[in-house]
């Protein structure tokens, strides 16, 4: 099973060290995974590599895939990486399955609050920024929570910061370990419906269903 590796790992000066780690933790529990910077890129006139080469090359590589495992740990704000976002978007709708870590706790909510600022005034969903922020108890937008829910697989969560958020795989093995036991009990597949039960949070602060 051809698993894509999205998330901002691809920034990190030592990328392909940190992408040779996870494509090894793939095949130690029978995944082959595929990372963005091994793909086939092609050159352009002057030799260099263009931002459409990359966009085909990653649009490619996430087609042959079976599934996508995603690093939504916020990066350079509140949020996870746009380009990570787009590829489980992309993913959900080719029909792909979707999992998810995070190697940072709590709610969307509680980062908008901490880093933002509440209003002076209004409802506590408003910002100093004189923006609402959703409040659903997710661990970040609803579109991307909800892509992970419809294949019951919501993200996994650290417990606390990690002190090296895109260079530690500890959440990234677990997924791995979560993703492998839905396989083999033939849980991955088709999308179920959006008309379910509310998550709930668990110790760990992941999301779960109940019924």
């Amino acid at each position: 099973m051809k698993l894509y590796l999205a998330g901002p790992e691809v920034f990190l000066d030592d990328a392909r060290e940190i992408g040779r780690r996870k494509v090894e933790l793939c095949a130690r529990h029978g995944f082959t995974g595929l990372f963005p910077l091994d793909g086939e890129i092609a050159l352009d006139a002057a030799g260099g590599v263009s931002a459409s080469a990359i966009f085909a090359a990653n649009v490619s590589m996430m087609r042959t895939a079976d599934a996508v495992l995603a690093n939504l740990t916020p990066f350079r704000g509140i949020s996870a990486d746009p380009g990570t976002a787009f590829e489980v978007g992309f993913a959900f709708a080719l029909g792909k399955p979707v999992a998810a870590y995070s190697n940072h706790p709590g709610e969307l909510k509680h980062r908008a609050r901490a880093t933002i600022g509440p209003a002076p005034e209004g409802p506590d969903s408003l910002m100093a920024d004189g923006l609402h922020v959703e409040d659903f108890g997710h661990f970040d937008n609803l579109m991307l929570a909800e892509a992970l829910h419809a294949f019951c697989l919501p993200v996994i969560q650290a417990e606390a910061p990690a002190e090296d958020p895109f260079r530690d795989l500890s959440l990234f093995e677990e997924a791995l370990l979560r993703l492998a036991e839905a396989h083999a009990g033939g849980r991955l597949g088709t999308p179920r419906s959006p008309s379910r039960p509310e998550p709930a949070a668990t110790a760990r602060g992941e999301e779960t269903f109940h019924g």
